[in-house]
């Protein structure tokens, strides 16, 4: 019972791993899709460091927003993995 859950338990957090690094590797695509959509919300025109700035900060919300997730679910792979071990 206790290796099953175990074993639940690593696949989820793995995942979970996967879309963090999803994350951080979207977040410049994601960044300048956010750039897009606000010139296009200002009428076509903005300027240029109002873009800039919504361009890099929404990447590096991603990024971190990505980078915790990975971090936290990359721990919990190595605390499962080494409890399952140690069931084995």
């Amino acid at each position: 019972m206790k290796k099953k859950f175990v074993i639940r338990v690593l696949s989820i957090i793995s995942v979970t791993f996967i879309i963090g690094l999803v994350l951080i590797f979207s977040a410049p695509s994601i960044g300048i899709n956010a750039g897009d959509r606000a010139v296009r919300n200002a009428g076509g025109t903005m300027n240029t460091s109002q873009v800039e700035w919504i361009v890099d900060e929404t990447t590096a919300s991603y990024r971190l927003t990505g980078l915790v997730i990975s971090l936290v679910s990359g721990f919990g792979i190595i605390t499962n993995g080494y409890a399952l071990y140690k069931e084995i």
